[in-house]
């Protein structure tokens, strides 16, 4: 058969059919899961990030592999070397700096690929039909765990090196595959696939620095998955050297610049306790959805335990019954990798991560993704068939809907915290227009909106004018973008300077109930006992004392109108 015949053989067109049907729904679902975020305005860190890259060009890009890349935005200079996500932050910025609609749609389209990514991951490394490898994706597309990392603008120095990091191992695995099928030898010739996926690496390691994992994920996946057996010999290492030089090469820098290789400085006993915690709740949060409160048990991990007993001795059975014409791939062998193995790897970096947050589970889901796309395979190939396959698609569909359910309640929250905080927003930038010049504005406006927003938030390009140079706005330490001692600074100075204005101009509380986003608006006009409990601030003896004494005020006084 000539190739114009193959193209046009009527089986290989309906494979294409329903391979692009498969990838069809699996983008589908990213978009119709996560339209309603579209029009979000910015929360928390978004507005130090957005503001920084509005005024950054692509100029830039060559001192971002050599700099941090938020610059000094948080008070203090982080250890992050992030070119990447620097780049997609002033990309977007072009269409709207103060537009969150280009950036969310930039979240969406990078948690569908990374969909698509995860179905062909689950087809080339774990051996899975195409049904069942589209099931995988579109779970990973569904998980609960994932909201933060796709509705949060931020969010996206999750989803993106994961884009990276499962592209460079796609790119490998079929390079692995590749070397057997044409040689049989496994030895070591530069196709493209390989070589694309060590370039791929290199950008996810200046992505962010959770992608240092690669070089074990690759070697265990040849030792378990692809059953490559460990050999002192160059033969054998050849063909880690290029991600290993690139990962020492990276630390390397990381060391240069930081004087630390990868944040080691803050290992103690106490952060293992609280690693061990948080990979708990991570877990729970992962498998059942929800917040994560309750603990993985060891009535969990038997439960998994079960599940991979069963997987290996239906895989024993299908070794059996498979002809050497048609051999069957190790569902078990992949099911303990991904299972077990890249959750591991996946996690391991949460370790000097030092504090909880779901998105630090993005590049570990996969591998739950792909243990219940092989469950789904066990089931759809069972006997008898059209039962089993019923079954299967029940158990998914199930499965799905109790995780898409979840996913539309919690971006019910999302939704409204970015309602609350574009009306914030607003709200304060009307206080400046229509009061006098210094007019002091305290904002109690809910953390999860507001987190490290203030003073960002109330300037360019996010409001027509820097609100600071007309009026002074000040807030509890939660909402402040830097540390506590600047928060303390900063709010005491804007205090003194409201105090000490010879035209006395007005004081101003706005707060927003965190639950139902009703705001509520006190003035000195209104209550003339706001002025003195407003000067009273500067009394105060300490930075947590005035920090209790503006919540105080905002919840005891300032709520209850």
């Amino acid at each position: 058969m000539t190739p114009r015949q193959a193209q046009g053989h009527p089986d290989r067109r309906r494979g294409v059919r329903r391979r692009a049907t498969a990838a069809a729904v699996i983008v589908l679902a990213a978009l119709a899961l996560y339209a309603p975020t579209i029009d979000d305005y910015f929360l928390q860190d978004d507005f130090g990030v957005v503001a920084l890259f509005a005024t950054r060009s692509l100029s830039y890009i060559p001192r971002w592999f050599v700099m941090p890349w938020t610059e000094d935005i948080w008070g203090y200079v982080p250890d992050e070397i992030r070119p990447f996500p620097a780049v997609s932050y002033v990309i977007t910025s072009w269409f709207g700096a103060a537009a969150p609609e280009p950036n969310h749609l930039v979240n969406i389209a990078l948690h569908a690929a990374n969909g698509l990514l995860v179905m062909w991951i689950a087809e080339a490394a774990a051996g899975l039909g195409l049904v069942s490898a589209a099931a995988a994706g579109l779970l990973f597309v569904v998980l609960p765990i994932q909201v933060e990392s796709v509705g949060w603008v931020t969010g996206r120095v999750d989803s993106l090196p994961a884009f990276f990091y499962f592209a460079s191992f796609l790119l490998y695995v079929r390079w692995v595959r590749l070397q057997a099928e044409h040689t049989g030898t496994g030895r070591l010739r530069f196709q493209a696939d390989y070589l694309w996926s060590v370039m791929v690496f290199l950008a996810a390691l200046f992505t962010k620095q959770n992608t240092i994992t690669m070089v074990p994920a690759l070697v265990l996946y040849d030792w378990i998955v692809a059953r490559r057996r460990v050999q002192i010999s160059w033969a054998w290492l050849r063909p880690y050297v290029p991600y290993v030089v690139l990962t020492v090469a990276f630390l390397a820098l990381r060391y240069v610049l930081f004087h630390a290789v990868a944040r080691e400085n803050a290992l103690s006993a106490q952060r293992f306790q609280e690693f061990v915690s948080d990979s708990s709740r991570h877990l729970v949060r992962l498998v059942f959805g929800g917040a994560g409160i309750r603990h993985w048990t060891w009535r969990d991990t038997g439960v998994v335990a079960a599940v991979l007993f069963v997987l290996a001795v239906r895989d024993a059975r299908r070794q059996l019954l498979a002809t050497p014409a048609a051999p069957q791939p190790p569902l078990w062998r992949a099911a303990v990798y991904f299972g077990i193995v890249w959750i591991v790897l996946g996690m391991a970096p949460i370790l000097v991560s030092g504090y909880y947050s779901p998105r630090h589970m993005y590049l570990a889901s996969l591998g739950w993704a792909v243990v219940v796309g092989i469950g789904f395979e066990t089931l759809w190939s069972s006997r008898p068939a059209p039962a089993s396959r019923w079954f299967a698609a029940i158990v998914l569909g199930v499965l799905l809907s109790g995780y898409g359910a979840q996913v539309h309640g919690i971006l019910g929250g999302w939704n409204r915290y970015a309602a609350i905080s574009r009306a914030a927003t607003t709200q304060i930038e009307r206080e400046a227009t229509v009061g006098p010049e210094g007019t002091l504005v305290i904002a109690g406006v809910p953390r999860l909106s507001w987190a490290f927003a203030v003073p960002y938030s109330v300037r360019p390009p996010f409001t027509a004018t820097d609100l600071t140079k007309r009026i002074f706005v000040i807030s509890d330490s939660a909402d402040h973008c830097c540390a506590a001692g600047q928060w303390s600074d900063y709010t005491r100075g804007a205090l003194r300077g409201w105090r000490d204005r010879t035209d006395r101009p007005p004081v101003v509380a706005l707060y927003w109930n965190p639950m139902t986003g009703k705001m509520s608006r006190v003035s000195d006009g209104d209550d003339p006992q706001l002025r003195t409990l407003a000067a009273l601030l500067l009394e105060t003896d300490s930075r947590e004392t005035l920090d209790s004494a503006i919540r105080g005020l905002m919840n005891d006084y300032v709520a209850l109108r």
